[in-house]
């Protein structure tokens, strides 16, 4: 395969993986889909656990855009010093708002549990909230997210086979793909009335995995940036 084929493969798998983080965070805020379904209001349409999901999805997309950034010339030269700091900055912000999105579904949890166990009439606005989850529309994005990560992951591994011994990238690729299938099973799993709680469950789940993702980036970012010191430092 000519260098330049391999070069658009590998850009092509990481577009993918890139698009697949774009569609679950694009469907919607996390906090504001969580205030609207708080309210009562847009009901029919996937809910908060996909979005959630989207969290996961962005950190293997940064990791996969970092890596077709590493060849540039310019890029090799700035990295080292920023990268680690930029990546310091953005994970720290990005776990907070984890944190405060996990809490928002939490809430929502137990006032849907709280609600649907407080019969008669809790379980009726229950029912009338919540009870009628939009799987078709879920099982449809989710297809098309694991479809993408699947496709993107091959066409990434073609060119490189070598990412293979990359544990970091593979766990964080299973991660993103594991919790999609999460999903989708509870989605299909229980019945249709509770499919709102089962959503919000998986939300919690992919919100906790993420914010262990971003500690692991702190991590390694706080790494970066002793060794980018220890460069400037004299002998």
């Amino acid at each position: 395969m000519a260098p330049i084929v391999r070069r658009l493969v590998f850009l092509g798998g990481i577009f993918l993986l890139v698009l697949s983080a774009a569609i679950v965070w694009g469907a919607g805020g996390v906090l504001g889909d969580t205030a609207a379904e708080l309210a009562g209001s847009e009901l029919r349409r996937p809910g908060i656990g996909i979005r959630m999901s989207g969290l996961v999805s962005i950190l293997l997309a940064f990791s996969l855009v970092l890596m077709a950034l590493d060849p540039i010339p310019l890029w090799q030269k700035i990295a080292p010093r920023l990268l680690g700091i930029v990546t310091l900055i953005v994970m720290v912000v990005g776990i907070i708002l984890t944190v405060i999105a996990v809490l928002a579904a939490i809430q929502l949890l137990l006032l849907m549990v709280s609600l649907l166990l407080a019969t008669p009439f809790g379980t009726i606005a229950y029912l009338a909230l919540w009870g009628d989850f939009d799987t078709d529309a879920s099982r449809k994005v989710l297809a098309l997210v694991m479809l993408l990560q699947v496709v993107g992951a091959i066409l990434v591994l073609v060119v490189n086979p070598s990412l293979l011994k990359n544990v970091f990238l593979l766990l964080l690729f299973a991660s993103a793909l594991g919790i999609t299938f999460l999903l989708g099973f509870l989605h299909a799993l229980p019945p249709s009335f509770l499919v709102s709680i089962a959503d919000a469950i998986g939300g919690i789940v992919a919100g906790i995995l993420a914010a262990i993702w971003m500690i692991v980036f702190i991590l390694g970012s706080l790494a970066a940036i002793l060794r980018a010191v220890r460069s400037l430092l004299p002998g």
